[in-house]
């Protein structure tokens, strides 16, 4: 019975991690993602560099800087030079690994870069959240067949002699699905860990109107933000906006065991993380742009095309010839 059981359980497991895919969907959100870091999230040079000009020591130094200073003189990591060649060689590898070229080994660099950049822009005192998901995702890029497919090494491998472009386009890929299911499970634990913390250190305050005002207003003041002073003054909506945001949060992993309500999950979370944008000035749109790995793209892609076959040509019949035109008789 207990070996049965256990099967049963190594089936399901597999069944959820691992199941057949086309990887379409993640060679999408690798494109996606990428190029979301490349061109609106990538750590600032300057900032990098105001930093270490001149160098006056970490103030809470993260765990991946900590392993680098041990194994690098410090004078000679937090240096403008060495962390110019770090943020150059992060870009160039982004794009890479963006096209899909030496796909591999570019999402790693391109991972392992953001990491260091981002971990030494928090060894300074001043730390946040939104990155961690997605670094953690760009990693998983390097882990998983995310060129197999919209790639500049898809296409070489389809072009190279003897290649059978059928067999490689309807391959079924096994290890294409696990980074998806992670990052929405992270997701999960994200939201809900946030959500019983308000619960457990604000109990029912947290909901009552009045902190989410203290909040907004105290943000919305300090980045001079008028939206935010507004509604720091409506407290019947700052207590079903707080009601609202810790049933979210608290309650976002029931959109991964019923797929179905998942639309209106993911709309519930861009319209609270674009109103903590525009109230507060605090950015999450990191979560947003991770929102497509939810996407079935294979379904969308097929909905695409199956549109666009069902899109009549204006001016041509079914047979494709030009409709002949109809002169009344005298």
């Amino acid at each position: 019975m207990i070996s049965k059981r256990f099967k049963l359980f190594v089936h399901g497991w597999n069944a959820y991690w691992f199941p057949g895919s086309t990887g379409l969907s993640l060679a999408a959100c690798r494109i996606i993602v990428v190029a979301a870091q490349l061109f609106l999230f990538f750590p600032s040079l300057e900032k990098q560099l105001d930093f270490v000009q001149p160098f006056r020591g970490f103030i809470e130094p993260q765990l991946l800087i900590v392993i680098i200073s041990n194994l690098l003189p410090v004078d000679s990591f937090a240096t403008a030079t060495t962390l110019t060649i770090i943020y150059w060689i992060t870009v160039a590898v982004g794009i890479t690994a963006l096209i899909g070229l030496f796909t591999r080994s570019s999402a790693f660099l391109f991972a392992l870069g953001n990491w260091i950049l981002v971990a030494h822009d928090y060894s300074y005192g001043e730390d946040h959240h939104p990155e961690a998901i997605l670094c953690i995702f760009l990693m998983t890029l390097a882990l998983s067949p995310s060129g197999r497919r919209l790639s500049i090494d898809a296409w070489l491998q389809r072009n190279r002699p003897g290649a059978d472009i059928l067999q490689s386009s309807s391959e079924k890929l096994f290890t294409a699905m696990w980074p998806l299911r992670l990052t929405q499970i992270l997701f999960g634990f994200a939201y809900v860990s946030t959500g019983l913390a308000k619960l457990i250190l604000g109990g029912l305050a947290w909901m009552n109107g009045y902190t989410l005002q203290n909040i907004i207003l105290g943000s919305a003041i300090r980045r001079d933000l008028a939206v935010g002073v507004w509604l720091s003054q409506q407290h019947t909506l700052c207590m079903f906006l707080s009601i609202g945001v810790v049933l979210f949060e608290t309650f976002f992993f029931l959109a991964l065991l019923f797929p179905r309500s998942m639309p209106y999950f993911i709309f519930g979370g861009m319209m609270m993380h674009l109103g903590i944008m525009v109230a507060e000035g605090s950015h999450f749109l990191q979560y947003i742009v991770l929102y497509v790995v939810f996407v079935d793209f294979d379904k969308a892609f097929a909905r695409v095309k199956a549109m666009w076959q069902r899109t009549p040509i204006v001016g041509k019949t079914e047979q494709g010839s030009a409709p002949s035109a109809h002169i009344p008789a005298a």
